[in-house]
C-alpha cells in the first residue's frame, strides 16, 4: 500500500478512536447524570411517602383517640374541633382528616416547587380481611372495628406524583396506616391476658411495653359497668404476642376489653370474655 494511503487510513482511525472515546465519555457522563436525578428522585418521592403516613398515622389517632375518649385526649383532639371535629363522632373526624390532608398537599407542593414536584392525594380501597379473620374492607378513609376478640383501626389512601425536572410522571402508591389487636386468651391461674399486636399490613409490633400502653377493663356486676384492672406487667413474648398481668382474678364469663396504643397515638379496643371454668383456656368472642 502507498504511503500516501496508509497515512490516510492512520488518519481515519484516529479520528474514529476520537470520536469513540468523545461519544463513550458522553454516554458516561448522561448516565451519571441519569442516575444521579433517579437518586434524587428516589429520595424526593421516599421523603413524601414518609411525611405522609406520618399524617395518616395522626389523623388515624385522632379518629381513634376522640371516638374512645375525647375529653381524656383533650390536649390532641381539641385542636381540631375548630375544623369540624365533634367529640366522639368519626364522621366528623374523616372530615377533619380530609381536610387536614388537603392542607398537607397544598404544603408538599410549594416546599417542592422548585423541584417540579406535583402531588395529589386520594382516597383507596383496601382488603383487611387478613387482619381481622372476617370480610372487611376499608374504605371512605377510615375504619374503626373494635369490640370483637380481634379489631383494628385502619385509614387507606394514595398519592399519585409528577416529577417534571426528572421525567417522573404517574406514580401511585396506595398506604395502609393501622393497628390490629387480637385477644387470644385469658389465665385466671394466672390474672394474665394475652394479646396479639400487629401493625400496617400484618407486621409483629413489639414496642408496646415501651413506647405505647395497654389498659384491660372488665365488667362487673349485672349493672353492667366497667371497672379498670391495675396493669402490673406487660411482657412481650415475640411474633407480636403480649401478656399482659392484673392485679384482679376475672370472674368466669366476665367481659373484659382491651385498649392498647401505639407510640402514634392510635387506639384499638377488643373485647372478649373470659371461659367459664377458672382455668387457662381461649376467650371468648
Amino acid at each position: 500500500m502507498p504511503a500516501k494511503g496508509q497515512i490516510l487510513v492512520a488518519a481515519v482511525l484516529v479520528i474514529g478512536l476520537i470520536v469513540m472515546s468523545a461519544l463513550v465519555t458522553a454516554y458516561r457522563a448522561h448516565t451519571l447524570f441519569l442516575r444521579a436525578r433517579g437518586a434524587a428522585a428516589r429520595e424526593a418521592v421516599s421523603a413524601i411517602t414518609v411525611d405522609f403516613e406520618r399524617a395518616l398515622a395522626a389523623m388515624l389517632a385522632l379518629a381513634t383517640r376522640t371516638r374512645f375518649d375525647h375529653d381524656r385526649f383533650s390536649d390532641f383532639t381539641a385542636r381540631f374541633e375548630e375544623l369540624g371535629l365533634v367529640p366522639g363522632d368519626l364522621e366528623s373526624a374523616k372530615l377533619v382528616a380530609r381536610r387536614f390532608l388537603e392542607g398537607w398537599e397544598a404544603a408538599v407542593r410549594v416546599v417542592y416547587a422548585e423541584k417540579g414536584v406535583q402531588v395529589e392525594w386520594f382516597e383507596g380501597v383496601v382488603d383487611v380481611t387478613h387482619l381481622l379473620g372476617k370480610p372487611a374492607y376499608v374504605y371512605d378513609l377510615v375504619l374503626l372495628d373494635w369490640y370483637s376478640t380481634t379489631s383494628g383501626s385502619y385509614v387507606c389512601a394514595g398519592l399519585e406524583l409528577n416529577f417534571t425536572s426528572v421525567g417522573l410522571y404517574g406514580w401511585r402508591v396506595l398506604s395502609l396506616v393501622g393497628l390490629t389487636v387480637s385477644i387470644d386468651e385469658y389465665s385466671a391461674a394466672s390474672n394474665t391476658v394475652r394479646i396479639r399486636v400487629l401493625v400496617a399490613n400484618g407486621t409483629y409490633y413489639g414496642n408496646l411495653a415501651n413506647r405505647g400502653w395497654v389498659e384491660v377493663y372488665y365488667q362487673q356486676g349485672g349493672d353492667g359497668g366497667w371497672v379498670k384492672a391495675e396493669v402490673k406487667d406487660v411482657t412481650y413474648e415475640g411474633f407480636g404476642y403480649y401478656r399482659i398481668t392484673v392485679d384482679t382474678e376475672l370472674p368466669g364469663e366476665t367481659p373484659f376489653i382491651v385498649v392498647a396504643s401505639d407510640e402514634r397515638g392510635i387506639l384499638v379496643v377488643s373485647r372478649a370474655v373470659t371461659p367459664a371454668s377458672p382455668s387457662k383456656g381461649k376467650a371468648k368472642g
